[in-house]
């Protein structure tokens, strides 16, 4: 479905403005492409990778209130920064609200991403310790708002399976145009079936060279039927990817 360029790790950047936030930028984590390298290869990829789900979408006949998970077949394929970039990627456009929503209640990392630093979770929505606004930290990007996974539970897929997690969806479709989770590996946890099967759709993510065949349809298997739209291939090498044909004075030019 999309090729996304390998990125580097280890860089913050401050730059997002939170709404909830008294108007103060927070640091976040440079692999954030879509917003610090907004004109680079891997942001092309996103905003293709982008415009291919909405058309998917749309030829299925799913409108406002998209629900996408992203989930990978074992750990470290990139999963959470694919669903993190896909976020913004979709806020920047301007034409959308969006929700991003990290159900590895196990491992979660958009929160330590997007620097919002401790703060209430989907634990502890789900566990009915808060209410959807204290979960939500909202960014002036986009239209753009960030549930964090919050505090490791006892049972993480006991709570996604709950009717909490099915009644807190249907809040965020009413609020959010799209709903992208980021969801735990298929292979790994029982989670992630769990949430396949209460999104619209499903985005596996694979490590260019590094990912088997085999292990990505187990992961579709694993997934129990869930409606899976496609394969993100994560960690191509840069110059394997075409770059973005550069704009002059608003126009496309043909490049070298």
């Amino acid at each position: 479905m999309s090729s996304i360029p390998n990125t580097v790790a280890g860089t913050r950047t401050p730059f997002l403005e939170r709404i909830d936030g008294g108007g103060a930028e927070v640091v976040i984590d440079d692999r954030l492409i879509a917003i610090t390298d907004p004109m680079g290869v891997a942001a092309e990829q996103y905003r293709m990778l982008l415009h291919r789900l909405r058309h998917f979408r749309a030829l299925r006949g799913i409108r406002g209130g998209a629900v996408m998970a992203v989930t990978s077949s074992v750990r470290g394929e990139g999963t959470s920064l694919t669903a993190a970039n896909l976020a913004l990627t979709a806020a920047r456009t301007g034409d959308s609200r969006v929700a991003l929503v990290d159900c590895d209640l196990r491992r979660g990392s958009q929160g330590a991403l997007f620097g919002m630093g401790a703060r209430p979770g989907l634990s502890e929505l789900l566990s009915g310790k808060c209410e959807i606004g204290e979960a939500l930290g909202r960014f002036h990007e986009g239209q753009l708002a960030v549930i964090p996974a919050g505090k490791i539970p006892g049972e993480p897929a006991a709570l996604l399976a709950g009717e909490r997690f099915g009644t807190t969806l249907e809040t965020l479709r009413s609020l959010f145009d799209e709903i992208v989770l980021d969801v735990p590996p298929a292979l790994a946890t029982a989670e992630a079936s769990v949430v396949a099967h209460r999104a619209d759709g499903v985005v596996l993510v694979a490590r260019a060279e590094a990912t088997p065949r085999e292990q990505v349809a187990s992961a579709v298997r694993a997934l129990g039927g869930a409606a899976v739209w496609g394969v993100v291939l994560n960690g191509v090498d840069p110059s394997r990817v075409p770059a973005p044909l550069p704009v002059v004075r608003g126009q496309l030019t043909a490049g070298r």
